[in-house]
């Protein structure tokens, strides 16, 4: 007979914060004949899947079930797995649709007050190597028109930069934590130049006057800072341009600059402070501007394809500082090749909207970290940490959330989704992705590309994901997980989803509605024979995820 958990008369106790390992060996307590019912299904295959039938879990490797409510009304579902042994079994409830859906209520048991410790303090660390981008960067998206249909693509007829001598010196806006635009003095230390499919392009890197000597930004890290950026197959320009194209070219629009540029990377202390990271660097597009006097935004373009890079985290942050300010320069070197590829050439409505944005600069830290950083890799060490301790479970991916102590990061919710796409659909995905023009509405445009990459529906895609809350291994069954890929020569590392499981805070309490695209996640404990049984509601439009491992 099912228990009800509206009933009152719980028969399994829910218990949050538990890791999925069960402290037994193999299954056992129940056996076949034994009656069970259950409206879930097998969602998942092959050599790694634990699903043996709609109600057993086979002993080993993952099992995962599913029930999709398409219905436009709440529906009751009964859940019955057999075999368990002590396994818990963990449920998610993903709401796949466009809109908020209520939440049924459901008894919680509150975590651990040292997990709960555990997991603020790995979240504290994670945020503070978080790019704290200003808001006026993050929020500028011009209105750039389509090309006319047979419209070609010409060079802009301003005039193109000139390549300046090392030892120059000339002013910059820059933005900065502060409420306006502020202007520093910077002489060009250190140049170079980088292939291109035509050529070559030079590379500049300016430094702020007051911030240059032994003790602050030497002439040895300036070697290195150019060095990482420009020289080699494995410098931050090779890579990039390789895996996303050009930053800067030929196009239709007047009011932009030249299409030979330099890239400058200009870098400044931020906020004098004497500590790193915080703001860490930006690209802004109004750069690429040409200036017009009493322009809210544009009389500050300082008419350069150009980065913004923060001083103190390189000479201050150490080993790491220096690693966390290449990465950065990769990150911020996509949304200036998104801003040309999607925006010059394609008009601003193919402009992706700021969460497919950054899960394209995040998603090209993943491809990249071993070869540009070996040894570390931005999501596994940082987003997905955060992910899993804020938690940012009950999130809408498509709502973005800039402040770095929201429980809804958006860095945090796009960077693991971002790790879980690059591991399913490869190299290949990615690339299609930038360059997709299938529809204006970036979410469109995600599941486009996943179908593309012969992937699943976006609804399906983000069940799958979510199951990662569940703490999965890097080896469980296709479909599910982060598991390592080699892809055009990069490396995407496997990541265990037991790595978080001290950092993994479940909820306490049920909120009032699962936000759209979000999952709420809660387990439950077998009985002493190795069952489950249990009707749950599940809500119009979500689909409930069982996980046994």
């Amino acid at each position: 007979m099912f228990q009800d958990h509206f009933g009152g008369k719980a028969l399994v106790a829910l218990v949050l914060g538990a890791g999925l390992a069960g402290c037994g060996g193999g299954g056992g307590g129940s056996t076949p004949g034994d009656s069970i019912t259950t409206q879930l299904t097998p969602a998942c295959t092959g050599a790694s899947c634990g699903a043996t039938d709609a109600t057993t879990y086979s002993g080993q490797g993952v099992g995962v079930w599913s029930y999709t409510n398409a219905t436009a009304a709440e529906q009751p579902v009964a859940v019955g797995l057999r075999n368990l042994g002590t396994r818990p079994v963990t449920l998610i409830y993903t709401n796949t649709g466009d809109a908020a859906v209520a939440l049924p209520p459901i008894t919680l048991t509150p975590p651990a007050a040292a997990a709960q410790g555990i997991a603020a303090q790995q979240s504290l660390s994670a945020a503070q190597l978080v790019n704290q981008i200003p808001q006026r960067v993050r929020d500028f998206k011009p209105s750039l028109p389509a090309p006319v249909a047979g419209q070609s693509v010409q060079p802009s007829r301003a005039v193109s930069a000139a390549v300046l001598p090392v030892g120059s010196q000339r002013s910059w806006f820059v933005n900065t934590e502060s409420p306006t635009v502020e202007t520093r003095s910077a002489t060009l230390r250190r140049q170079t130049t980088a292939p291109t499919p035509t050529g070559t392009r030079t590379i500049n890197l300016w430094l702020e006057d007051s911030e240059y000597g032994s003790a602050k930004v030497s002439d040895a890290l300036l070697d290195t800072v150019i060095q990482r950026f420009a020289s080699g197959p494995d410098s931050v320009h090779a890579l990039v341009t390789g895996l996303a194209g050009q930053p800067w070219g030929a196009q239709a629009h007047s009011e932009l600059i030249a299409a030979d540029q330099p890239i400058d990377i200009v870098f400044v202390n931020f906020t004098p402070d004497s500590q790193p990271y915080g703001l860490l660097g930006y690209f802004w597009a109004v750069n690429n501007f040409k200036r017009t006097a009493g322009s809210s935004q544009f009389q500050y373009s300082n008419e350069s394809l150009s980065f913004y890079m923060d001083t103190e985290t390189l000479y201050l942050g150490g080993a790491n500082g220096l690693t966390t300010q290449i990465s950065t320069l990769s990150h911020e070197f996509i949304h200036m090749i998104n801003f040309y590829q999607r925006g010059a050439l394609k008009g601003s409505d193919y402009m992706f909207d700021t969460f497919l944005e950054e899960m394209s600069a995040l998603m090209s830290e993943d491809i990249l970290a071993e070869r540009l950083t070996p040894g570390t890799n931005p999501m596994r060490d940082g987003r997905i940490t955060g992910w899993m301790s804020k938690p940012g479970f009950n999130c809408d991916l498509a709502s973005w959330a800039s402040d770095v102590n929201a429980t809804c990061f958006g860095y945090n919710v796009t960077g693991s989704l971002g790790a879980y796409l690059l591991r399913q659909h490869g190299v290949g995905f990615y690339q299609q992705m930038l360059r997709n023009t299938s529809s204006p509405d970036s979410l469109q445009v995600l599941g486009n590309a996943i179908a593309q990459a012969g992937g699943p529906s976006l609804p399906v895609t983000l069940q799958r994901w979510g199951s990662n809350i569940a703490l999965l291994p890097s080896s469980g069954p296709a479909g599910y997980g982060w598991p390592a890929r080699t892809d055009q020569g990069f490396t995407l590392v496997g990541i265990d989803g037991q790595r978080y499981a001290a950092a993994r805070r479940l909820p306490a309490t049920v909120p009032a509605q699962l936000a759209a695209r979000g999952h709420f996640p809660f387990v439950r404990q077998p009985d002493a024979q190795g069952l489950y049984q249990e009707q749950l509601r599940v809500p119009a439009g979500t689909t409930l995820t069982a996980i046994v491992q």
